[in-house]
């Protein structure tokens, strides 16, 4: 069986967006003729929240390699703390330590830890193995999507980073034998950046939908523990961040609700919207996003934010017992919310909110449970505040055939997904490696 090295910092028990392209895969790659090797960064020196139940739902029979990295206290005194920078050199030699064990035929690195990637040349320059990339989001965006207002940290920082990832992207991709993007829009900004590398190089590949997820969590009993239960009212939940680039859509929902206050208030009366792990930062750094702007346009009492991230089944378990979901998206139409399946699975009455541009778009039209409304490029154009206006009577009243989506999404499933990412993974490992 071939080897398959799967280069992913942060790795269950950290809960994090990045982690569930290879979870969700694992159970599958010997199916289909591969042997993984899961090389992480040890949760004690990462980032992120941990949670304990997202490794005890991973396949058990994996190997799985956790390093140290190097301490952010520490670093964090000499100007840097993120996982990129403190990960690097202790992947880099616990890398090398297994490729000196064993032959790994393909190094698969899929995080958005993306300074990690540059270990790609490194190792196809000195071992001769294959080296797949998977860009879950850009990273960096030219210009730059932040201002001085809504840069993570200090400005001149953030700067710098956009620049050394400039350089680094550019070192890393000429070892790219193939690369892997949750988005079409990516793969039209780095061929346009890197023109040797041509479009058969390139696949658009979703997360993969994986239903044992909420298998599990009625096995185990998991239960949202966020918000009380009040039986009476009526719950739509959003769970996941909500940056600078989703404000104009969540104003453009607010304005929607505003005015259904004015027309039925017995209904908004008994409406509570709950949004959650929308932030990011750090608990003792974190700062609430949504509220504000429901303030904004004076539906504050329907609004209730827990900006701390929560754990992944705790999340599954708010889908589940909701009255509806909210899928908020971003300005940029390139983006694509690695939450879209999970919440399909939830088969609850769903509203999402796109950039009409977005891949989300095509593959939430073919479930019968998402209401879409999209806009072209302004959130405020009064077309998308009318569509969202007959999205929330539709969740008020909807009827779908909760049958038909397991059918629908099984070109999505994990089982799917790992099988492309091993078709690749074949494809590339019967051709000859090519100086780098």
């Amino acid at each position: 069986m071939r080897q398959v090295l799967i280069v992913s910092p942060r790795f269950p028990p950290i809960n994090a967006a990045d982690v569930h392209r290879v979870r969700t895969s694992l159970a599958y790659y010997r199916r289909f003729g591969w042997e993984p090797t899961v090389l992480c960064v040890d949760p004690a020196t990462s980032d992120g929240i941990e949670d304990a139940m997202l490794a005890q739902a991973l396949t058990s029979d994996v190997r799985v390699v956790r390093i140290r990295a190097w301490d952010e206290a520490r670093c964090r005194r000499f100007g840097f703390g993120q996982l990129s920078y403190r990960s690097l050199l202790p992947l880099y030699r616990a890398g090398s330590r297994l490729f000196r064990e064993r032959r790994y035929d393909v190094v698969f690195f899929s995080t958005t830890v993306f300074m990690s990637f540059v270990l790609g040349r490194l190792w196809k320059r000195r071992f001769g193995c294959k080296i797949v990339y998977d860009f879950q989001d850009p990273w960096y965006s030219d210009p730059p999507i932040n201002t001085r207002e809504t840069a993570p940290g200090s400005w001149w920082k953030y700067r710098l980073d956009q620049s050394l990832a400039r350089h680094l992207e550019r070192f890393a991709m000429r070892a790219a034998d193939h690369v892997i993007a949750v988005s079409p829009a990516y793969i039209a900004t780095l061929t346009g950046r890197y023109p040797w590398l041509d479009a058969s190089k390139f696949t658009v590949l979703p997360f993969g939908a994986n239903a044992d997820d909420y298998s599990f969590m009625r096995k185990q009993d998991i239960k949202q523990t966020i918000f009380p239960t009040e039986p009476h009212m009526v719950r739509w939940v959003y769970a996941g961040r909500a940056g600078s680039d989703m404000i104009p859509i969540l104003a453009a929902l607010f304005q929607a609700l505003a005015a259904l206050k004015a027309q039925a208030p017995e209904f908004t009366a008994k409406l509570q919207l709950d949004f959650v792990g929308t932030n990011y930062a750090s608990p003792e750094r974190t700062y609430k996003l949504v509220e504000p702007t429901a303030r904004a346009h004076g539906v504050q009492e329907l609004v209730r934010e827990h900006p701390e991230r929560v754990a992944y089944f705790q999340t599954l378990a708010l889908y589940d017992t909701s009255d509806a979901i909210l899928l908020i998206g971003s300005v940029h139409a390139g983006y694509t919310p690695s939450k879209l399946f999970s919440c399909i699975l939830a088969k609850k009455p769903i509203l999402a909110l796109f950039h009409r541009r977005s891949p989300a778009v095509e593959i939430a039209r073919r479930f019968p449970n998402v209401f879409l409304a999209t806009f072209d490029d302004n959130p405020a154009e009064p077309q998308f505040r009318n569509r969202i206006a007959e999205g929330i009577a539709w969740l008020r009243a909807a009827s779908f055939d909760a049958g038909a989506i397991d059918a629908a999404i099984e070109p999505w499933s994990a089982k799917a997904s790992t099988e492309a990412q091993c078709a690749i993974f074949d494809r590339i490992s019967a051709h000859t490696s090519d100086t780098t």
